[in-house]
């Protein structure tokens, strides 16, 4: 159809093609009374507010009626101002149609005054509820994206772009470095985090990865808070790339602080193992040599003690077997070392006074004090008492004293200070240069004592502070010491739940700490007494003839010690190597027989075996044990057997002799 050029023509050209745009076009004019009208509507108006062009026409405030009241303002304004200035109009709007449905519309227009004083406007109006709702969509995705990043506690995120300008900061990223998000947007990567040798290295790598595209590989990163202080973080990235948008990237750092302290934990905690399993296989060790090693020092002192009796004064073989007899009683010693380090020893605690073990190991070591060194002693007066065994602190005194007094020889003011004080909070925070070895108790009473043996000598180094408890670590020249002290320093208050740490300064000097859980309504021990020595007895016996004493042991050379230190004191002896031998001859004819000894550790049969045989036999005939260390089955197994007595094997000539005068007094 061909339509003659005119304006008329070219109007209704122009219609026509309206009915095929989508949304309405329509023509409306304000005349200059401020009445208004439609003069032309396209169907589309129909599809955007349910109503007929020719209804629109006849009356145009239907469709502000629709408007949403709270774009009604916004809408009416943006109108009366296009028309003031004659500019071109855009506004966009919510409504809602006669059928409930709510949409947005966007409308725009050109205002032309007339020469009759009107403006005529020619407008389009469009429905943009798809595009509307896809950027709301949009939006809510993106704040939901927001607080979730915003709300992991533990990973820290932030945006930045190609600039290292920071343009996201979450809550966990305020957490970990301490800026808050209103600080750290806005402000440079590097003076945020990196500390000050990182800013040439992060400025290319960030170049490197906006040029390539390939994000920065993760890893492991020192970086620092905002007061300074450094943090441990595993750090990746992510690099984006959008249509439209600038280029940034993401830092995403997890905070390894509990990760590190998780790993110091677990190191720690093997490191504790394996000292465990050091101390087991010790004792474990102890355990097994000590009856053999005891049989050797037994026999090698026992036989010192024969022959300086058979040896005259002057003669000058006297004084090899004194030396001789000393390095014997310092294997002994060792032996003994060894033995409490693993704690085979027999502990039994009792309400004790600290003040007396450590006022009776201050009289005992004051006489063997170097002229030229002060051992000073100090004592609360108000102390309580403490769960333990007199016997074994005063080893950890003696120990941990002798340790200093040691430490100090030969300097210029050289002091040793043992002091002794009530503690109701004691320090669980280390200080510096200090080593715990064993921690305060979690069940703590209360109430406490606290003993600190402090010297002024030349101090420890690091390395040597981490290995002091270590069994047989010494920084002493060889033959000055074994290097067990410290060790069952360790061992036994371990084994009192007591809390021990020590610090040490070089230049200055080494304080060893020790804490006793206290006991809140126990009555303390009186002070310790001194033991009188054992007399070695001669002839306790008033008839005739000499008892008889059976003696058992593996051992030939112990036998034969035994038999000849028996015999030297007027007893009748019968040494058997053979357990089975001993048995037929107890078990021959009338007993004359009024002591019977045996060893505790022998192949084929243990002593406790042996004594169980011997009680059948001859159930009134004592019987006494010798052992080189007392198990705790010796200890619970004894007194079922009917062991009389258990004789501690390295003293075997002292003991052995007053037991034996015990034994046949009753």
């Amino acid at each position: 159809m061909n339509f003659p050029n005119s304006p008329a023509n070219d109007a209704l050209l122009i219609e026509q093609l309206a009915e095929f745009v989508p949304g309405a076009l329509f023509r409306y004019r304000v005349l200059p009374d401020g009445t208004d009208r439609i003069e032309h509507m396209s169907s589309g108006c129909v599809d955007l507010w349910e109503i007929t062009a020719a209804e629109l026409v006849d009356d145009s405030s239907t469709i502000w009626g629709m408007v949403d009241a709270r774009d009604l303002p916004g809408l009416a304004a943006s109108v009366a101002d296009s028309a003031k200035q004659l500019s071109d109009w855009s506004f966009q709007w919510r409504i809602t149609t006669p059928s409930g449905r709510r949409k947005w519309l966007h409308g725009v227009g050109r205002p032309r005054a007339q020469g009759d004083g009107s403006v005529l406007w020619h407008s389009f109006i469009l429905d943009v509820s798809n595009n509307r709702q896809t950027k709301e969509s949009l939006s809510a995705s993106e704040e939901r994206f927001r607080q979730l990043i915003d709300g992991i506690p533990n990973v820290a995120v932030q945006g930045y772009d190609a600039n290292l300008v920071c343009r996201f900061w979450n809550q966990a990223s305020e957490r970990l470095y301490g800026y808050s998000a209103t600080d750290a947007v806005g402000s440079s990567l590097l003076d945020l985090i990196i500390p000050a040798p990182l800013h040439a290295d992060v400025v290319v790598a960030t170049q490197q990865m906006m040029a390539s595209g390939q994000a920065i590989p993760a890893g492991e990163l020192v970086l620092q808070r905002k007061d300074g202080s450094p943090v441990s973080v595993y750090s990746s990235h992510v690099l984006l790339q959008r249509d439209g948008y600038a280029p940034e990237f993401f830092c995403i750092d997890y905070d390894l602080t509990e990760r590190q302290t998780a790993e110091n934990t677990r190191l720690q905690l093997q490191s504790q193992l394996r000292e465990s399993q050091k101390m087991e296989a010790l004792g474990t060790l102890a355990g097994g040599v000590a009856h053999d090693f005891n049989n050797i020092v037994a026999a090698i002192l026992g036989n010192v003690d024969l022959a300086l009796d058979d040896v005259p004064e002057a003669n000058p073989a006297r004084t090899s077997l004194y030396e001789i007899r000393k390095a014997g009683r310092r294997a002994r010693d060792l032996v003994q070392q060894i033995l409490a380090f693993s704690r085979r020893q027999d502990s039994v605690r009792e309400p004790t006074c600290l003040r007396a073990v450590l006022e009776e190991t201050h009289r005992l070591l004051r006489a063997t004090l170097p002229t030229d060194l002060t051992l000073h002693l100090h004592v609360d007066p108000n102390l309580p008492a403490v769960m333990a065994n007199a016997t074994q602190i005063q080893q950890v005194v003696l120990n941990l004293t002798t340790n200093a007094i040691q430490a100090v020889q030969g300097q210029a003011g050289a002091s040793v200070q043992l002091r002794l004080e009530r503690t109701e909070r004691p320090d669980v925070q280390l200080g510096r240069d200090e080593l715990q070895a064993l921690a305060i108790p979690s069940t703590w009473p209360g109430v406490g004592v606290c003993l600190k043996v402090i010297d002024n000598g030349s101090g420890m180094e690091p390395e040597t502070l981490a290995r002091v408890f270590e069994p047989f670590f010494t920084t002493k020249a060889p033959g000055s010491g074994t290097g067990l002290g410290l060790a069952v320093v360790h061992g036994i208050l371990q084994e009192h739940g007591a809390a021990l740490r020590v610090s040490s300064q070089r230049g200055i000097g080494t304080v060893f700490t020790t804490v006793f859980p206290g006991l809140m309504d126990a009555v303390p021990d009186e002070p310790l007494a001194v033991a009188p020595e054992t007399a070695i007895p001669g002839r306790p016996w008033g008839y005739k003839p000499a008892p008889h004493v059976v003696y058992v042991d593996d051992d030939e050379a112990m036998a034969l010690l035994v038999q000849r230190l028996l015999e030297r004191d007027g007893y009748r002896v019968s040494a058997y190597t053979d357990v089975q031998e001993a048995l037929d001859a107890l078990r021959k004819g009338p007993l004359d027989v009024a002591l019977c000894i045996t060893d505790y550790n022998m192949p084929g049969m243990s002593g406790l075996r042996l004594t169980r045989e011997i009680k059948a036999l001859h159930p009134n005939l004592p019987v006494a044990i010798t052992t080189g260390y007392i198990s705790e089955e010796l200890r619970q197994g004894a007194p079922a057997a009917g062991v009389d007595e258990v004789i501690f094997k390295p003293d075997t000539v002292e003991a052995l002799c007053a037991a034996i005068e015990r034994l046949l007094k009753h």
